[in-house]
């Protein structure tokens, strides 16, 4: 499993990397397999070099287990890359090799571990290789997140450098009219919107400013029962491995 681990860090710390690359993917969970799910469980963090590595367990439900898969892994603002040879085990954990006994090979568990900034979503997916079969999941070691009454807002990084930022709004009530409060840089406005029938609002905000390298995107909402913001730094800087 060290060579996947270096292999894994090394390329969410740049969007170069040298796997292998399928740009043609349809990625996103939207694409699973029909029952098909991609859990990535936290298994411990440490501190390496100033930086908080996230170490996760891959489980894969809803597929068969004597199918060959890869591992692949999609930086934000980059291709797909193939990170590494992987089958699934009985009780659905991702495995880089499977038990042979006659050979003295044990199962080998894929244990990932990465370094993230705030905000930032890793993104996995187990895709057989006759593309028969695949799962996509994804987590946000470091979440951009506030909570204010029943309400919470989060904020992850959909470009680089936060040239994006997808936005989502939990906890209003079902298809409510709300306000929404923007300010970027030097610009700003209020306008109206209407949650989902779940009590949802999704959006996806580009905060750059023409003639500006920096600065901070403030999105609040102001509900019936509720009123809370993110704060989100883009451009020059605002990256920052935690």
């Amino acid at each position: 499993m060290k060579p996947l681990i270096g292999l894994v860090v090394c390329c969410l710390l740049s969007v170069a990397c040298l796997g292998q690359t399928k740009g043609e993917i349809e990625w996103g969970e939207e694409f699973n397999s029909n029952g098909g799910t991609l859990v990535l469980k936290e298994a411990g963090r440490s501190r390496a070099s100033g930086q908080t590595v996230v170490t996760y367990n891959l489980l894969v439900s809803g597929l068969p287990k004597d199918v060959e898969y890869t591992l692949w892994m999609r930086l934000v603002g980059g291709n797909p890359q193939a990170v590494a040879n992987a089958f699934i085990d009985k009780d659905g954990l991702v495995v880089n090799a499977r038990p042979d006994t006659a050979h003295n090979v044990a199962e080998d568990p894929v244990n990932l571990k990465v370094v993230a900034g705030r905000g930032e979503p890793k993104q996995f997916a187990v895709i057989a290789n006759d593309s028969h079969y695949r799962v996509f999941g994804h987590v946000v070691p470091f979440p951009i997140e506030k909570i204010g009454g029943p309400c919470s807002v989060s904020a992850t990084m959909a470009g680089p450098n936060y040239s994006g930022v997808s936005i989502v709004v939990r906890g209003l009530q079902s298809k409510e009219e709300f306000q929404i409060g923007q300010r970027s840089g030097s610009e700003a406005a209020r306008t109206r919107a209407t949650a989902a029938e779940d009590g949802t609002y999704r959006t996806l905000v580009f905060p750059f400013v023409k003639g500006q390298f920096s600065g901070k995107l403030k999105f609040d909402v102001t509900a019936k029962a509720c009123a809370v913001g993110v704060e989100v730094p883009w451009g020059q800087g605002s990256y920052v491995i935690q």
